[in-house]
């Protein structure tokens, strides 16, 4: 084989390889930011659950103090 076409072979599979792995530690990257988004989202869930049972225990104080 012609030693420029196996210059250019080795190249792009080197090539291959690199991109691969930029592609492996960009995805693994994603995920841990991914998880920490989620988990940040479920925290602002909780939150307004919270603050939605202190309103409604707020709400129930008054309305016992009426009674």
């Amino acid at each position: 084989m012609d030693p420029i076409i196996e210059k250019l072979e080795a190249g792009l599979k080197e090539q291959l390889k690199s991109l691969g792995e930029q592609i492996k530690v960009a995805e693994e990257s994603l995920i841990r930011t991914k998880e920490g988004y989620l988990k940040v989202q479920g925290a602002l869930e909780i939150i307004d659950i919270l603050k939605k049972e202190i309103k409604d225990n707020e709400v129930q104080v008054l309305l016992e103090g009426e009674v």
